[in-house]
């Protein structure tokens, strides 16, 4: 297992909370090679860092960020309190010491492309970059802004199960093929698509990467891709013996690492 192989996912247990510059920082220093982080976009279309799409605030109460103003998130404290825009995060990495961290940039809502990669421009960071993302309209928008970018589709490869469905929108693909779609602003769903096998078609010809649940993964899929010059990765791992034998029965790219402890054996090896 090559130290450069492991991605720190949201910089969990490099800090308090997930998605934090403070994470970062940290993750950053101790000479991290592959970060990923989560973008949702608030009512006033900043982008910030998080994953979900609501979040608590200091008096308990769950709020969708699609309808809280970014200038609201301090004030309202709780989680709000802990999330840097978009802005910010991208001038903390153009600043650090580690330039050759690649950044798998997970965005989360759809209609927000040109601002994203504005600030990406603006800090010099793109060609650093992988665009990731759970909606196909996102890598479509990203590609038609510029062509050649790398582009990393998630999705579930075994059909998910009735928890799944209970808290996404699960979309299908026909015959491994995801379609461009007529919509183009999508703010504040939790959704991706089921696909069952290759992804075949458009989406496939403009993809440098895949990203899948570890566990769903078969090595046939992994070569399938890997012969086309796609790189695999799942996510996410925990636990030592589980990562080796995962490696090595699947030959993956990359791992999404959620614990700190393995960014330690790996890099003492």
């Amino acid at each position: 297992m090559e130290f450069s192989s492991l991605i720190s996912h949201r910089f969990r247990e490099f800090s308090e909370h997930e998605n934090t510059t403070e994470g970062l920082n940290e993750a950053l220093d101790f000479g991290v090679q592959k970060i990923e982080f989560d973008i949702r976009v608030a009512r006033c279309g900043t982008p910030m860092i998080y994953h979900d799409e609501n979040a608590l605030d200091q008096a308990g109460k769950l709020r969708h960020l699609y309808e809280v103003m970014a200038s609201e998130f301090e004030r309202l404290g709780g989680a709000f309190g802990h999330m840097p825009s978009v802005d910010a995060l991208f001038k903390a990495i153009s600043e650090h010491d580690n330039s050759t961290c690649e950044l798998l940039v997970d965005i989360k809502d759809a209609g927000f492309e040109d601002v994203i990669y504005a600030l990406a421009k603006i800090y010099n960071l793109t060609s650093r970059i992988v665009w990731v993302s759970w909606l196909p309209e996102v890598l479509y928008a990203m590609n038609d802004i510029e062509s050649g970018q790398r582009l990393c589709l998630s999705h579930w490869c075994r059909r998910p199960g009735r928890r799944t469905r209970a808290v996404h929108h699960v979309y299908s693909a026909k015959n491994g093929h995801v379609k461009r779609s007529k919509r183009r602003l999508i703010h504040g769903e939790r959704s991706g698509w089921f696909v069952d096998g290759p992804i075949r078609g458009e989406l496939r010809k403009i993809l440098t990467h895949v990203c899948v649940p570890a566990g769903q993964v078969w090595p046939d899929l992994v070569s399938q891709y890997q012969e086309d010059g796609i790189k695999v990765s799942a996510f996410s791992f925990t636990d030592q013996a589980l990562i080796e034998n995962e490696a090595r029965r699947l030959k993956l790219d990359d791992y999404f690492i959620d614990n700190k402890k393995l960014f330690e054996v790996y890099k003492s090896q």
